[in-house]
């Protein structure tokens, strides 16, 4: 078995973040298309409540691969876990998943655990559903709903008095949560 920074040096492209892994960015598009259109395709809404499986989705999509940070796991010529950050008090966490393979699965986790464990990288992001559980059940905290108004710029309804909120997202209330260790500024 590789050790992590085994799997980090010879696994994982860190497309967005390396210049020398920018020419991955076209080579495997559709591959991280087709992992990102999956993993939102149980989603209420899908992917950025675009619809799962429309036209618009798939244009979001391919938008988002040509000016996201992205952090992927290629194994064998093939992209098997996927994770797409934007700059937002850190790295903010927009979009994830796996090809659905046990390897898959595996490697996201591994993914999923750097950017939990690694707090100077300041990776958060707003989640529900299946991956808030296994988030949380690698570690990850809940950033209280205080800051949920600074970090994201929208406008939220609290759910009680826990952490969780509603916000619109396209067009529709979706549920969320905040988790993380983003880089507050000010």
């Amino acid at each position: 078995m590789l050790s992590f920074n085994q799997f980090i040096t010879e696994k994982v492209l860190n497309i967005g973040f390396n210049s020398d892994h920018e020419k991955f960015r076209e080579q495997h598009r559709d591959q991280i298309h087709d992992i990102i259109q999956r993993s939102y395709s149980n989603v209420d809404g899908g992917y950025g409540g675009l619809g799962s499986g429309t036209p618009e989705e798939s244009n979001q999509i391919h938008k988002d691969i040509s000016n996201l940070n992205i952090k992927a796991v290629k194994r064998g010529g093939k992209i098997t876990a996927v994770n797409m950050y934007k700059d937002q008090f850190g790295r903010k966490s927009v979009a994830t998943g796996h090809d659905g393979t046990p390897q898959g699965k595996s490697d996201w986790k591994q993914v999923a655990s750097e950017d939990i464990t690694r707090t100077d990288r300041h990776v958060w992001g707003e989640v529900s559903g299946g991956s808030e559980a296994a988030k949380k059940k690698l570690g990850a905290k809940e950033i209280p709903y205080e800051k949920v108004g600074q970090l994201t710029g929208k406008q939220t309804q609290r759910v009680g008095d826990s952490n969780r909120y509603v916000r619109d997202i396209g067009g529709e209330p979706h549920e969320k949560v905040a988790i993380g260790n983003p880089k507050y500024e000010g």
